[in-house]
């Protein structure tokens, strides 16, 4: 996802790769990790609202697609890092083998450790307006309730 923040002046854009937490009755979390020094992650301490975004290409029948959100971004404290950690690895790297390559000791997030996760509590989603793309191909977008994208996890 892209990810924007700012530091009350200037504003300043970053990918950063994700992981949903969804859970029945909870708000949509975005779950990701980056270094404590990095300029979004600096940010995110002066000012916790973002924005985002999503894109995907080559979707059956439309070529493109993508959503935008807002939201609350929030550092984990020591107490949640284990679970984050867990949740992160499980569901980026779903197989253990891989996983394994990847996996990036849980002690590099807490404390003095370079990284930490952060979640992104989405308060607003949009996303194409496919209908009114196959009429016309305005790229439009349309907000969705969020009690639409709180499923079973």
């Amino acid at each position: 996802m892209t990810l924007a923040t700012t530091d009350g002046t200037e504003p300043w854009a970053s990918t950063v790769n994700f992981v949903p937490l969804r859970a029945p009755g909870a708000p949509l979390r975005l779950l990701y990790y980056s270094l404590r020094t990095a300029l979004h992650s600096r940010n995110i301490g002066y000012h916790p609202r973002v924005a985002g975004s999503l894109y995907l290409t080559g979707l059956p029948g439309l070529g493109l697609d993508g959503a935008q959100f807002t939201g609350t971004c929030r550092a984990t404290d020591d107490q949640g890092v284990a679970e984050h950690h867990r949740l992160y690895y499980e569901l980026n790297f779903p197989d253990p083998a891989v996983r394994s390559e990847w996996l990036l000791p849980a002690s590099d997030f807490r404390g003095s450790g370079p990284r930490r996760f952060y979640t992104v509590e989405v308060d607003r989603w949009w996303l194409l307006d496919t209908d009114r793309w196959l009429v016309d191909k305005h790229d439009q977008r349309v907000e969705v309730p969020l009690h639409a994208l709180t499923g079973p996890g």
